[in-house]
């Protein structure tokens, strides 16, 4: 499966080869995603119907989920009553987690898709499909 990279441009700054997350499997539908916590924040595109859908999205994401994912030996520091779930049970830390976007609107953070078989200008994501790469 190809790679699927995003540019965008947040706050006046040029964001460019953020990872995207669940790509052409919502439409679209694409939410920034900032995870601080050290000098130079992650910066992640999720496709995801809402906010709270991204967090999921990117709670359940293999490469990506262990930024947020509470490690079992950790779970201690996180007191029951505190504790935020992901979609899978697992508990999540949501300390150094912004989700950027607006909320209501077709597109919630415009970006362009970039990759292996895409215009080299890149594509909208929502109009974005894995079956014209081949995949």
């Amino acid at each position: 499966m190809a790679t699927i990279t995003a540019n965008g441009t947040f706050h006046g700054h040029e964001l460019t080869d953020m990872p995207v997350v669940n790509p052409g499997d919502w439409f679209g539908k694409t939410w920034l995603i900032e995870i601080g916590g050290s000098y130079s924040p992650l910066f992640l595109i999720v496709e995801a119907d809402s906010m709270s859908a991204a967090i999921d999205e990117l709670a359940d994401s293999e490469k990506y989920g262990h930024h947020i994912v509470v490690e079992e030996a950790n779970l201690g520091d996180y007191p029951e009553d505190d504790r935020h779930y992901g979609p899978s049970g697992q508990v999540v830390d949501l300390d150094h987690l912004m989700v950027h976007g607006q909320e209501g609107s077709k597109t919630p953070f415009t970006c362009t898709y970039h990759g292996e078989g895409l215009p080299a200008e890149g594509v909208k994501p929502n109009e974005f499909c894995w079956d014209e790469l081949g995949a």
